[in-house]
């Protein structure tokens, strides 16, 4: 017969009452997220559920005896996170199926009609819960719904559908990888797993008695479809799942227990149970020899002899780092290189506060070399323009400069290890050190026509396996977050919004020798001008800028010409015509790149800063010209509206005469900037702050 799970005290006996007779798609569900020294992927998990459609009634976080700093860590996120987020601490280790009875006790207790199980080494999707509440739904004898688990480092890759298959003559089971009709299920992974209140009423919860780890899943299901309750998977919930990550996938504990809770499994169900346990375990230590892995053949005998865990395979007490040592950062710098534009401004002055913070060290590397200072400035010797230029000039020239870099970080290894490396452009060779990415924006997926082909293709195929190496992930907007999670919704948990930091030069009247230096730029002009300031490429909007300029009346364009600065990008035939018809006008005047200290005087001589830009991830132009106190039309569109908020103008892009009508709305009543753009963006210094601070967490330092 089916054995019988433990009987959670506060459920009272189970009811003779249709299991679904108040279920609705909108269930009272509690998540349940048992630790055990491992705070971080912990902290992963709960970042995932933060980004839920629908957030869950309350999270019970089962701390299970850790020997760490789990509970400061996880105490800390309780403080600030926007969730119904509560501890509970036990004072041993219960295992996994006594401490998800103990959250499961709470969540009961304070009227859950459902638990979720979600294990603490997986990330879920956004609607990975709103999938598995509509399949309970879906039919009364429904007891339990699995998710669809995927590898957290292989995204594509099904780990389990659901759960799968048990072979009790063989003492052993086999997950599913693809989809199979739900009768065939002989049990639900725990990894993922929407419990009925009614269900476990009925059946009782996990074994904990007899199962401290494995098993203890197949045991509950069977029970469940011994009480007459079926078992489903929602295929449209998503969890990626890093496997095996509590001891790893060839411990010598997880052999043991593996083995000990088999054999309680095959004693209850199989029909002939030492058999069945005797096949599996020589199953497994067949497996060890030819791996040589002798230390788990000596711990599966020792379960088999029911004895305990030898000491030497249990895993020692979590052991405290010291906290404030020098946090060593290795830079990935190819955008300092040459003439810096929006990313490779974004990486130097990040890089110049992260160095400024005390215990940080920085070293840098490139396609080239790797040295202690900066590119371009006494470190690494400025590159002459056709360097910089190569990679786009040759077949998979960026393949071989990602190459290259990886060359120089092992390089770099050899003689300065660092704790982590940061990608502020998007990719990153691989390392043995953890990963932090910065990701800009997704519009090469959202927008592939305003790239070259060959920048699309190489995004395409490297920045998937950059994300899924990274343990964190910073974007620069929120908007950029919701880009990139619609895209790679495996990375949630792991992403952080950062906003980008604005120089203390911009808030500073400009000086006599950059007053100089623009008039010889500007050739003398006087008037006060409309600025555009970013690279000249399509996505900017520069055809339907100067479209919309050449519309403008006759004596707005001869009192403010139009001042265009930037590096020429791609396609530019696409505006050239009309640019060159209004140089020749003398109402464009195309200054080229600019030097960076040049750009508070720009600003401050400008009328309003022009920027109806089709897409933008950040944007620091419009930011930057606030906080010298210029006037900005922008576009309504993607990051605009967080990034500028009540301080700018604001036009469809899309639309010439609509930002016609900016224009005019931005020279005639201008909106004056907020007198602490600080509300909008961090300094410099407290982004960077931000970002070491999401480093040490990541290393525990």
């Amino acid at each position: 017969g089916y054995g019988r799970g433990r009987r959670l005290d506060c459920l009272g006996p189970a009811t003779a009452e249709s299991p679904l007779k108040h279920d609705r798609t909108n269930m009272n569900t509690h998540v349940v997220i048992v630790n055990w020294n491992n705070a971080a992927q912990t902290l992963r998990c709960l970042r995932s559920l933060q980004d839920l459609a629908e957030a869950p009634k309350k999270v019970w976080v089962v701390d299970n005896g850790s020997q760490d700093e789990s509970v400061v860590r996880l105490n800390e996120f309780l403080t600030t996170s926007n969730m119904r987020v509560e501890l509970l601490q036990s004072p041993k280790n219960l295992g996994f199926g006594g401490g998800c009875n103990l959250g499961m006790r709470k969540a009961f207790a304070e009227g859950a009609d459902s638990v979720w199980l979600l294990n603490n080494d997986a990330v879920a999707d956004r609607h990975a819960l709103q999938a598995l509440q509509q399949k309970l739904a879906s039919a009364e004898d429904i007891g339990a719904v699995g998710s669809v688990i995927y590898d957290l480092r292989y995204p594509k890759r099904v780990q389990v559908w659901g759960g799968g298959r048990i072979y009790l003559w063989a003492g052993v089971s086999s997950h599913f990888c693809r989809p199979v009709a739900e009768e065939t299920i002989d049990y639900l992974t725990g990894a993922s797993l929407l419990l009925r209140r009614s269900a476990v009423e009925a059946v009782g919860a996990f074994d904990d008695e007899n199962f401290f780890m494995y098993w203890e899943d197949s045991d509950l299901c069977l029970r469940l479809r011994g009480g007459g309750w079926r078992l489903a998977v929602a295929a449209n919930s998503r969890i990626w799942h890093e496997h095996s990550s509590s001891l790893g996938r060839t411990h010598a504990l997880k052999d043991y227990y593996v083995t000990r809770s088999a054999g309680i499994f095959t004693k209850r169900y199989a029909k002939l149970p030492r058999l069945a346990w005797f096949i599996g375990t020589t199953l497994r230590i067949l497996r060890r020899i030819a791996s040589g892995q002798a230390t788990n053949w000596f711990a599966i005998q020792a379960a088999w002899k029911g004895e305990g865990a030898p000491n030497k395979i249990i895993p020692e007490a979590g052991k405290q780092k010291k906290t404030g040592r020098t946090l060593r950062i290795a830079i990935e710098a190819s955008t300092l290189e040459g003439k810096r534009a929006g990313i490779g401004h974004y990486t130097e002055q990040l890089s110049q506060a992260l160095s400024e913070i005390p215990g940080t060290e920085i070293s840098y590397f490139t396609s080239r070399s790797w040295g202690k200072d900066m590119p371009g400035q006494t470190g690494l010797a400025p590159p002459r323009r056709c360097w910089t230029r190569w990679k786009k000039r040759i077949p998979l020239g960026r393949d071989l400069q990602l190459r290259l870099q990886g060359r120089q970080l092992a390089r770099m290894t050899k003689h300065w290890v660092p704790d982590v490396v940061l990608g502020p452009n998007y990719i990153l060779p691989a390392s043995e050190a953890p990963q932090v990415l910065v990701v800009h924006d997704l519009s090469h997926l959202r927008h592939p026509e305003f790239h070259p082909p060959g920048r699309v293709r190489f995004l395409k195929c490297y920045l998937g396996r950059a994300l899924a190496r990274a343990e964190a992930i910073i974007t620069v907007s929120n908007f950029t977050k919701s880009e990139l999670l619609h895209f790679h919704p495996e990375v949630t948990g792991r992403v952080h919004v950062i906003y980008p930091g604005i120089s203390e030069r911009f808030r500073r009247p400009p000086t006599a020798e950059q007053e100089r230096a623009l008039d010889l730029i500007l050739r003398g002009e006087q008037r006060r001008y409309l600025l555009f300031l970013s690279t000249l490429e399509p996505r900017k909007n520069i055809a339907r800028l100067l479209l919309a300029y050449q519309g403008l009346p006759d004596e707005i364009r001869q009192r403010h010409p139009l001042v265009m600065t930037g590096q020429m990008g791609w396609q530019e035939s696409q505006f050239a015509p009309l640019l060159r018809e209004l140089i020749g006008k003398g109402e464009v005047i195309l200054t080229g790149y600019i030097r960076d200290e040049l750009l508070p005087a720009l600003y401050h001589r400008a009328q309003a800063l022009l920027y109806p830009s089709l897409y933008e991830g950040f944007g620091l132009p419009p930011l930057e010209a606030m906080a010298c106190g210029c006037p900005v039309l922008v576009s309504n569109v993607t990051s605009m509206p967080e990034v500028c908020g009540n301080g700018a103008t604001y036009c469809q892009p899309a639309i010439t005469a609509s930002i016609i009508a900016g224009i005019h709305e931005v020279i005639e009543n201008p909106k004056k900037p907020p007198r602490e753009v600080d509300e909008i963006s961090a300094k410099w210094n407290l982004a960077a702050d931000s970002i070491v601070k999401a480093m040490r967490s990541l290393l525990s330092l």
